[in-house]
């Protein structure tokens, strides 16, 4: 009996310690895949075109509310809505303080939320993951004025301002 109980107990001990090694083993792997699928929810943190492409997979986690994979219009402006600043005295201010018209920020091209929509979404009634990363990329790409393939500290905050969601019309 004695020695049943420590056949049963040294089994256990070598299987708690397998166990322990194989989570020991795959830990780095685990950091590596967190370190990966890092989140950048600010668009002045976005220095590199990969992490134009994590800032817009972070935007349409936020805002894909029902978690079908896809953005429809109402998810796109209440998230809209939350993210958009409450007026836009800052970037009138700035743009009449820049004598330059390279350090003038860009120009919205599309006035409202609704119309960022229908032009992310290529004029149908959702938006995919890979259409807002698109975007994005695009817009890094554009506001890369040297085409160094980084952003520096001018270039991040075009980025900002071209990727900082419109006020839906219908907002107070």
């Amino acid at each position: 009996m004695l020695r049943s109980t420590l056949i049963c107990a040294s089994l256990a001990a070598l299987a708690t310690g397998a166990v322990a090694q194989e989570k020991a083993e795959s830990a780095p792997a685990e950091a590596a895949a967190k370190a990966e699928t890092k989140a950048i929810i600010d668009a002045k943190q976005v220095g590199t075109r990969d992490e134009a492409e994590l800032f817009a997979k972070s935007e349409f986690m936020q805002a894909d509310l029902d978690r079908d994979g896809m953005l429809d219009e109402g998810e796109f402006l209440a998230y809209a809505t939350v993210r958009a600043p409450m007026s836009n005295k800052a970037a009138e201010t700035a743009k009449e303080k820049a004598s330059d018209k390279a350090q003038a920020p860009a120009e919205a091209k599309v006035e409202s939320a609704e119309e960022e929509f229908a032009e992310i979404s290529n004029g149908d009634e959702e938006i995919s993951e890979t259409e807002l990363v698109e975007k994005r990329v695009a817009q890094f790409d554009e506001a890369d004025a040297d085409d160094d393939e980084e952003l520096d500290a001018t270039e991040r905050v075009q980025f900002a301002q071209m990727t900082t969601p419109k006020a839906p019309k219908n907002t107070l």
